[in-house]
């Protein structure tokens, strides 16, 4: 009777062996805090990311918030389990927030536009700005150092004197505008889309041929600065991924580029955020391209 309590009490642990070691947790590095987009990106997601995730063995999902790009850059170099991530491609501009992108851990690319726009009751025209010797002071986002050069480029080809205020986030930025505090501003689509809901104007697109949806033209069209096209990127990432794992999850995006997430379309929608490079579109190395050149246009 002794013998088969322990052979029983051994087939238990041994179960209980085996749900702990296959029941692997899936975790969502962000490099930013809960209340930004990149979280509601992932939040819309989740319930894909969960189905294709038990598919593959990894039976559950953990959100873990980094705050800001830095330490979300030592949460992934530290990370020991399977992991995905979202990555503004201009961090990487910065040592200390960089993220290598490789052939095997890309998943898909992002891109979108920066505009210039002016906040509700302003009386700045698409004229006025940017005519010579234009001092007005025009809020931005991170990375710092990228925006700051990419003025002076365009204040020496344009003849005008615009002051670059640096934020943290573009959403602070708007906040700025909205309170007075900065004339105008160079944002992305989703929170100036915000700043033209409130009854403000957007002027230009550094999109190649503007953006039509809006009737905003494109800013290279009244500048000769050789930077004034130039797009915003986004990556997906993963670690710790076995290969099979690697191909669910880049099929699972590439069919919400193709619309299988109808709420991640909407979403994206509203944002003007464009899901441009995914297995179906792009293969990996062309994926590493794109975000190669966005970087060197911030350089």
């Amino acid at each position: 009777m002794t013998k088969l309590k322990f052979f029983i009490l051994g087939m238990i642990s041994a179960a209980l062996f085996t749900v702990t070691t296959y029941a692997e947790t899936l975790k969502i590095i962000l490099p930013a805090d809960a209340s930004g987009s990149y979280n509601t990106r992932f939040q819309i997601l989740k319930s894909e990311i969960e189905a294709t995730g038990k598919k593959v063995g990894l039976d559950n999902v953990e959100f873990v918030w980094g705050d800001n790009c830095n330490r979300g850059a030592n949460l992934v170099s530290n990370e020991k389990g399977a992991m995905i991530t979202i990555w503004d491609a201009n961090f990487n501009l910065s040592e200390d927030c960089k993220l290598k992108l490789t052939k095997k851990n890309v998943i898909a690319v992002e891109n979108n536009y920066i505009r210039f726009c002016a906040p509700p009751g302003s009386n700045i025209t698409a004229e006025s700005f940017r005519a010579p010797g234009s001092s007005l002071k025009v809020g931005h986002s991170t990375p710092h150092s990228a925006y700051q050069k990419w003025f002076e480029g365009f204040n020496k080809a344009s003849g005008t004197n615009l002051i670059p205020v640096p934020y943290g986030s573009s959403g602070k930025v708007r906040r700025g505008a909205l309170a007075g505090d900065i004339d105008m501003v160079f944002i992305s689509p989703s929170n100036s889309n915000k700043l033209m809901k409130a009854g403000g104007t957007c002027f230009y697109s550094t999109g190649p041929d503007g953006e039509s949806k809006y009737g905003m033209p494109a800013l290279k069209s009244v500048t000769s600065f050789d930077k004034a096209a130039i797009n915003m990127s986004n990556f997906y990432a993963v670690k710790n991924m076995s290969k099979k794992q690697i191909k669910a999850f880049r099929q699972m995006f590439d069919d919400i580029a193709q619309g299988k997430s109808s709420e991640f379309t909407k979403w994206t929608g509203t944002k003007d955020i464009y899901l441009v490079g995914t297995i179906s579109t792009m293969s990996t190395k062309e994926m590493i391209a794109f975000i190669d050149e966005s970087i060197a246009n911030w350089k």
